[in-house]
């Protein structure tokens, strides 16, 4: 099962406070996008971007793999049998 789950910087583990990005305002007042499937973390992305990087074509474009990720995990989980629509 895939889940996306919204967190604060004291949400994170000890090790990915330390490896997330510092733009903005500061790591510690970002938000954080977590994408968990089958109980595991796969993805974790921040918000924490300088305001004039907030671009689909750069800080915003892993939007696009992200979505496609989540539809072929999804995918990927369906029932044995189960039909790909679209």
């Amino acid at each position: 099962m895939l889940t996306v789950q919204n967190e604060s910087f004291d949400d994170l583990a000890d090790s990915e406070k330390n490896e997330v990005p510092n733009n903005g305002s500061g790591k510690e007042y970002a938000g954080y996008l977590r994408v968990i499937l089958d109980g595991a973390s796969v993805a974790l992305y921040s918000d924490a971007m300088e305001l004039e990087d907030a671009r689909f074509c750069r800080d915003l474009k892993w939007i696009k793999g992200a979505i496609e990720a989540a539809y072929n995990a999804g995918f990927d989980s369906r029932p044995s049998g189960g039909a790909k629509t679209g």
